[in-house]
């Protein structure tokens, strides 16, 4: 099932008493003395309710055509009525990479990288039917540890190679200024990272998986679990 545009329609978020309270923001584990949580995130308006879902459809128009064919999601219902979509290696996650960030010239990537900080950051939007309000959360834990990332004009190497999800895709192609498609024999079974360049010329990379939780007439909540590394080009 390719990823589309969700939709409110009347479903909600986490119950209102296992909520957390509008705009709060948890540091977990992360420092986030440098690099805020929402270092080049741009998330979806939650006042009023129905801006939510007008702000993440205006990121829809951006996603090329090469990166929908690798969007595979997979949707189930558990016993306990929850129905839960989720979808790795997501174009378009509901937080999203801020799109001041493009890259107009994939020549800029091409070099070595260094990285600064490695983070696992989740962005969680609950929308709940009985407030008919929105609640937002954020968390992150750092990676400890050194990294590079090594641009070609045709390919990525990633160090440590456990970073990268497909070891087998090396080649690369960036598309609409920010979509990295990473491929091996065939783009259709790509994997698809956003990458931009920061005001200050350094390289944020975002590795997202989504998931959408929901119970009919109670709540819906949208998660974006994002793999964010940020790297400063090696002088």
């Amino acid at each position: 099932m390719a990823q589309d545009k969700p939709v409110l329609g009347g479903m909600g978020a986490a119950p209102a008493s296992k909520i957390p309270v509008p705009q709060v923001v948890r540091a977990s584990a992360a420092d986030t003395s440098r690099f805020p949580l929402t270092y080049c995130i741009a998330l979806p308006a939650i006042t009023p309710a129905e801006q939510w879902e007008k702000d993440y459809a205006r990121y829809q128009r951006l996603v090329p055509p090469e990166t929908k064919k690798t969007q595979e999601g997979l949707d189930f219902v558990a016993l306990n009525g929850v129905s839960t979509w989720w979808c790795a290696n997501s174009a378009s996650p509901y937080a999203q990479l801020d799109t001041t960030t493009r890259i107009a010239d994939a020549q800029r990537l091409v070099g070595e990288w260094h990285g600064v900080a490695n983070r696992l950051i989740t962005h969680i939007d609950s929308f709940s039917i009985a407030d008919q309000k929105f609640y937002r959360s954020a968390l992150a834990r750092d990676t400890p540890g050194p990294f590079t990332i090594r641009f070609t004009a045709s390919k990525l190497q990633l160090k440590p190679a456990s970073l990268r999800r497909n070891r087998a895709h090396r080649h690369y192609v960036l598309l609409n200024q920010r979509y990295l498609l990473l491929y091996g024999l065939a783009k259709s079974n790509g994997n698809v990272s956003l990458v931009g360049l920061d005001p200050a010329g350094r390289l944020v990379f975002h590795t997202s998986t989504v998931v959408e939780r929901k119970v009919r007439g109670q709540y819906h909540t949208y998660q974006t679990v994002t793999r964010q590394l940020i790297c400063e080009r090696a002088q």
